[in-house]
């Protein structure tokens, strides 16, 4: 009688699967396996007392793939504490430098949410009663923004819709809820137009030469020039929040509270990016081009100005520099060069930015698409720096990976493998 392919021992068959793996506590993932639904795969559970593998994995998405253990320790337990799930977008954890005097820049960590993530935090408590406002104020100086009371003392006029042409003041917003004690309070918060808006420099383009430089203003920047009617709504409610609710939501921020800071980051990068470039103009004595950290600086044998002071103290220029604000179609193709970078497209990377905008964007503003650049810039840098270190901190630096190379798929990471 034949003997077939099945009727062999395992031992002897071609088909005999391997012999499995053996379990160590290095390995050892079975808890994880055990959850039934895929979407439950990053869900922090009550049981929980850190980040899972899984876990772990996906915090580089949300750029704390090198933030030390004891952050990803304090950050598991903000989110834990406050039921927001940072795989979802609703509350992210932002490092930024810190200049110390005397002593190497300090990496502080701040978590950040958005004005839903503070509704929601509030309402847990089950103290919440009702909210009031935001309501927005003119300027100090204008007599319609004063009413004379009864006891004939002036006191600050504020409405629920702004309909001025010019920006509020100020806006306020009150929280009615129970305090600890069981009491029935009101927790108040007023915030300055002026204290929170985000700025940057004012530039004029040469329509001769096309050089740019600055002119010494200041002006609103990203969202505000716009919307800034709502987002410092957003500042006075989110503060509020803090103040009817200080256990809760102590230590955390709304985006937009930050966005000064975030500014003064960028600001800071770039200035320090101006000064290693000056130092390395005037180390260079060899001929021939000196590369620093991504950024191309001018041969010490190339024609300078002769009235020109090396040593002198004001930041020398990059091309980027001197190039002057962006266009309209280099912000567009710098979003194209950060989905390459993080690994996806620009669909996946400003869905939460067209939700909240209600429009793409070919139809964004050069403000809007300078908002969505910076809120994703700590991402790409934290992607490039997996594979590329000079575009990451070339990016960090304040660059724009667009006029280092115009392709933007040359960002990615299989372009840059191939290269």
């Amino acid at each position: 009688m034949t003997t077939t392919q099945q009727d062999k021992p395992a031992a002897v068959r071609q088909d005999a699967p391997a012999a499995p793996e053996p379990i160590t506590p290095l390995n050892d993932n079975r808890v994880e396996m055990a959850i039934q639904n895929a979407d439950q795969v990053l869900e922090i559970t009550a049981e929980q007392r850190f980040w899972t593998k899984a876990q772990r994995s996906a915090l580089a998405s949300i750029g704390l793939a090198n933030a030390p253990t004891h952050e990803q320790v304090a950050f598991f337990h903000i989110c834990k504490s406050t039921g927001l799930d940072p795989f979802r977008r609703e509350i992210y954890y932002i490092g930024r430098t810190r200049k110390v005097y005397n002593k190497p820049d300090e990496l502080i960590y701040t978590a950040q949410t958005g004005i839903d993530g503070f509704r929601h935090i509030g309402q847990r408590t089950k103290r919440f009663i009702r909210r009031q406002g935001p309501f927005w104020t003119g300027p100090e100086d204008d007599p319609k923004w004063w009413v004379a009371g009864e006891d004939g003392i002036n006191r600050r006029r504020w409405v629920d819709v702004w309909l001025g042409e010019e920006h509020p003041a100020a806006a306020m917003c009150r929280i009615e809820h129970y305090s600890i004690a069981g009491d029935r309070t009101i927790s108040q918060a007023v915030s300055l137009f002026k204290e929170f808006a985000v700025t940057k420099d004012e530039w004029t383009r040469d329509p001769h030469t096309g050089d740019g430089t600055r002119t010494g203003n200041k002006i609103l920047s990203g969202l505000w020039p716009g919307m800034g009617t709502h987002m410092i709504g957003k500042v006075a409610e989110a503060q509020a929040w803090r103040v009817a609710f200080p256990r809760e939501l102590t230590g955390i921020y709304e985006h937009d509270e930050m966005g000064r800071a975030d500014a003064e980051q960028r600001e800071l990068a770039r200035e320090e990016g101006a000064a290693r470039r000056r130092a390395a103009r005037s180390e260079a004595a060899q001929p021939g081009p000196v590369v620093i950290r991504g950024t191309v600086v001018e041969s010490a044998t190339e024609d300078h100005d002769p009235g020109a002071d090396p040593d002198s103290d004001q930041p020398s220029q990059s091309q980027d520099d001197t190039a002057g604000p962006p266009t309209l179609e280099e912000l567009r193709a710098e979003v194209r060069a950060y989905a390459a970078a993080l690994g996806r497209n620009v669909t996946q990377i400003t869905r939460r930015w067209r939700e909240s905008n209600g429009k793409n964007t070919t139809e964004a503003t050069p403000e809007e698409l300078s908002q969505l650049l910076d809120g994703l810039r700590d991402h790409a840098v934290a992607a490039l720096r997996e594979y590329n270190e000079a575009a990451a901190q070339y990016l960090a630096d304040g660059g724009m990976l667009v006029r280092q190379n115009p392709d933007h798929r040359a960002w990615g990471r299989r372009a840059t493998d191939r290269a």
